[in-house]
């Protein structure tokens, strides 16, 4: 597979990342600072992560004396004094350190220098990392190449085509064409001056790449962006009906954009497809409010996520740098994540709340 990173030198995050991060025994180590993609200041940022270390340790031996805290920031250490690591950075870096392991993730958002030691990962400062992010298919349809995608906010993937035609020659019993004519525009391909031969070659091209999709992401969650022209979109979009296809489109002829004009292209409709899922998620807060089946109350989401009963945590940007209720907050998002409920952050919850709970039951 091609995979293309469109956001150099930074590492997605997935929500299996923050589901294994979630599940790590104590005492987990969070360190967060700066990065630069260059120049001199590349070095130094090595130099801002020991002060965290020193910090770090400190607040080991005082809360988690029991631990052995040179072997659990070994990775960490090992890191600081890795030249190479420093020299591949984007702006912004988090580690996680646990028993028997470390994480890192270099990101395109900043962080303010921070280590919090606890029972729990603080995942909130890489939470928009995924909350902000929307994972999509795309199918680029031209008549002379068939191409299919993966991608989310920062990398495009090119899969296999497996049994959908590469193009319209590859089309099982519909490649063998007669002289074209001249003749009135059709509905797919209008002032293309095919004849009739050729509109059935062409349908039926559109129709087996449609068919083909479709048996291959029954059911897939993942919305579908159509890159075509506008007049296929309709024959394309037809027999696709297990998988959402949304209304936008990246339209022209896709054959000769590279995966990263594509992605270009395609990154905004997909984040707008991610915006109104946000926005029914509020709604669904909203609505299950005052009915026993949500609620606003912090303490109580914390003991409830611990039981699984928690569905949905909906977190308040202020909710990411809260200080009075971190370690509450870190063990209702670990909580919620290991018992397989997903998270979601927004600018703001009604009643200036930092945190909303959809239940189960």
């Amino acid at each position: 597979m091609d995979n293309r990173n469109i956001i150099t030198a930074s590492d997605p995050v997935r929500h299996d990342d923050l589901r294994d991060l979630a599940a790590r025994p104590g005492p987990v180590v969070s360190l967060v600072l700066p990065t630069h993609r260059g120049g001199v200041e590349t070095l130094a940022d090595s130099q801002r992560l020991r002060p965290l270390l020193e910090q770090a340790r400190e607040e080991l031996a005082e809360r988690y004396p029991d631990a052995d805290a040179e072997s659990l920031l070994a990775p960490v250490q090992e890191l600081a004094e890795s030249r190479r690591f420093w020299q591949e950075q984007a702006d912004g870096l988090a580690v996680y350190a646990y028993p028997g392991g470390s994480r890192h993730f270099r990101t395109d958002r900043d962080f303010v220098p921070a280590v919090i030691v606890g029972d729990h990962p603080n995942l909130r400062p890489i939470l928009p990392l995924f909350t902000e992010d929307q994972e999509f298919l795309l199918l680029a349809v031209g008549r002379d190449k068939v191409r299919i995608f993966e991608g989310d906010r920062a990398t495009i993937t090119e899969l296999p085509l497996g049994d959908i035609p590469a193009s319209d020659e590859d089309a099982e019993g519909v490649n063998t064409r007669e002289p074209q004519f001249q003749h009135q525009p059709s509905r797919l391909a209008p002032g293309h001056g095919h004849g009739p031969r050729d509109y059935n070659v062409l349908n039926g091209f559109l129709q087996q790449v449609s068919k083909g999709f479709e048996a291959r992401f029954t059911n897939d969650r993942r919305p579908l962006i159509l890159a075509t022209l506008e007049e296929y979109r309709g024959a394309v979009a037809e027999h696709i009906t297990t998988v959402k296809v949304l209304e936008e489109i990246v339209s022209g002829s896709p054959s000769e954009l590279s995966p990263a004009q594509l992605h270009k292209k395609a990154w905004p409709i997909a984040a707008a497809e991610g915006q109104r899922g946000h926005d029914a998620v509020l709604e669904r807060l909203g609505d299950a409010l005052g009915t026993g089946l949500a609620t606003n109350d912090t303490s109580l989401i914390g003991s409830d996520s611990a039981t699984g009963r928690v569905d949905i945590l909906v977190l308040a940007e202020r909710a990411l740098t809260e200080d009075a209720r971190a370690d509450e907050l870190d063990a209702a998002i670990a909580n919620t994540l290991a018992n397989r409920g997903t998270i979601d952050v927004v600018p703001d919850l009604q009643g200036n709340h930092a945190a909303g709970a959809i239940f189960r039951y």
